[in-house]
């Protein structure tokens, strides 16, 4: 029984926070996890998924686009989940979408985003419009967090490798939202992770809210005055959540909680800092979660962390490793043939105008922002990947596959779920297929995969060896 396993000292701090709910408490340590997915909108509605998913589903109250599921279905080997048509995600963790509330248009930070939940339900909330900047100061993280937002399909998200106070340093006040899910001891995930509990102690606790603290001065400094800065933590350390958020509002009287409405009745609301929220596993279905959203004075200005040398992020003449050639016939060459016509609803046509590619040596992408400039940052995707110029023709990459649909290329092959050639093409062979020469798109019904070029009767794979089924 997992609840004889918790450390002594979480129990005993946990039954004088929860007096008579403790009881409760304890025992959802001895009851199975709860598994939930959350649909990819910019690819299927939640309601046209739900009539078309084989499996049972239950909607998780305070997520509209997620439900919870049966592990015993298996959702992460559908063929589905391959084409990014949702994402694995613990229920309670959806909640922080609420109270960011991202808007489509905004420039928004996913500060601490791996493995990427958060970023990618970020992502579907803009609709393919504005920015979203999906960080990771973890390298082995940070290339976890790009698989999956390349599998999500937003043509709007650079992902870079950072440290947050870099971040701070390059764009200040740049960020309409920015979320801060701060690295924790993650009580909260004792029952889906019992692992966690190896590393729990006091002093583990603590370490982990000094850090929190050192973060959450440099979210700060990339909100924009009238901006939105939300802090979560799976944890129910009070030191590592509200003991964090008073000591930052002391120091920082530029920002104020927010009082949102609850998407639930059972979130709890603690009494030292009443604006914030608190999920317990007895009073929801889902695991632990601290929630709070702090907004920025309107008619502050930017104050440098003091030691900090700044940098301004908007200088398109010096980019490193960038080439100023705004021609690239081979991938003219690619979308005449192969991308025509262009869905407009993706906006592809104006993000493969010339002066939003972005060249890294042969590798072309297509930036969100084209007055960034990324010199001396670690960044994994300035954009959305395009491909690679080769000698005399382009190669179309994974991201841009995942980014397009049905409707919007020359040629598309669809795989029912069931087919065994499609687990063939996920194995990474090559299929005969008949048909004209050149680059084909393939799929599992309307959702994209991945390329395929076809050559005198045979479909040559290209799905990513990274990807591809054991």
């Amino acid at each position: 029984m997992l609840s004889t396993k918790l450390p002594q000292p979480f129990k005993e701090r946990m039954a004088l926070e929860l007096k008579e709910e403790f009881p409760s408490f304890i025992a959802t340590y001895d009851s199975p996890r709860l598994n939930g997915l959350r649909v990819n909108t910019l690819k299927i509605s939640a309601k046209t998924f739900l009539e078309r998913w084989p499996f049972e589903l239950e909607p998780i109250s305070w997520a509209q686009d997620g439900f919870y599921y049966n592990y015993t279905t298996y959702p992460g080997q559908h063929p589905y989940h391959a084409a990014g048509v949702y994402y694995l995600q613990e229920p309670s963790a959806m909640a922080v979408l609420y109270y960011l509330d991202p808007q489509p248009g905004e420039r928004i930070l996913d500060l601490a985003a791996a493995p990427g939940g958060k970023s990618t339900g970020i992502a579907a909330c803009l609709n393919r419009q504005g920015l979203l900047w999906s960080n990771e100061i973890q390298p082995t993280r940070a290339r976890i967090l790009a698989q999956n937002m390349d599998r999500w399909g937003a043509p709007n998200v650079i992902v870079s490798n950072e440290s947050p106070d870099q971040l701070a340093g390059r764009l200040p006040g740049f960020f309409d939202r920015v979320l801060l899910d701060a690295p924790c001891s993650g009580e909260g995930m004792f029952r889906k992770d019992p692992e966690v509990m190896d590393e729990w102690s006091p002093e583990h606790v603590l370490s982990c809210a000094h850090r929190q603290a050192l973060i959450l001065e440099s979210a700060a400094a990339l909100v924009r005055p009238g901006g939105r800065l939300v802090y979560s933590t799976c944890t129910f350390a009070p030191q590592e959540n509200e003991e964090v958020i008073l000591r930052f509002l002391d120091s920082h009287p530029e920002f104020r909680p927010l009082a949102q409405p609850d998407p639930d009745a059972d979130f709890v609301h603690p009494s030292a800092l009443p604006e914030a929220v608190r999920l317990y596993p007895h009073r929801l279905r889902g695991e632990g979660h601290f929630i709070v959203s702090l907004l920025k004075d309107n008619s502050c200005g930017y104050t440098a962390p003091k030691g900090k040398k700044q940098k301004p992020i908007s200088n398109p003449s010096s980019r490193s490793k960038q080439s100023a050639k705004p021609d690239h016939p081979e991938l003219d060459k690619f979308v005449e043939e192969a991308l025509s016509p262009l869905n407009p609803e993706l906006g592809l046509t104006q993000r493969l105008s010339p002066e939003n590619i972005l060249a890294f040596g042969n590798h072309l992408y297509a930036v969100p922002a084209t007055d960034l400039d990324f010199q001396g940052l670690t960044i994994l995707r300035p954009g959305l990947y395009l491909g690679e110029k080769k000698p005399g023709r382009f190669q179309p990459g994974y991201s841009l596959a995942l980014a397009l649909t049905q409707d919007s290329v020359s040629s598309y092959h669809a795989f029912s779920p069931n087919d065994p050639l499609l687990d063939r093409y996920l194995h990474g062979e090559a299929i005969p297929q008949e048909g004209p020469n050149g680059w084909v798109l393939i799929g599992v019904d309307e959702f994209p995969l991945g390329w395929g070029k076809r050559v005198q009767g045979l479909l040559k794979n290209h799905y990513p060896k990274e990807y591809r089924k054991r």
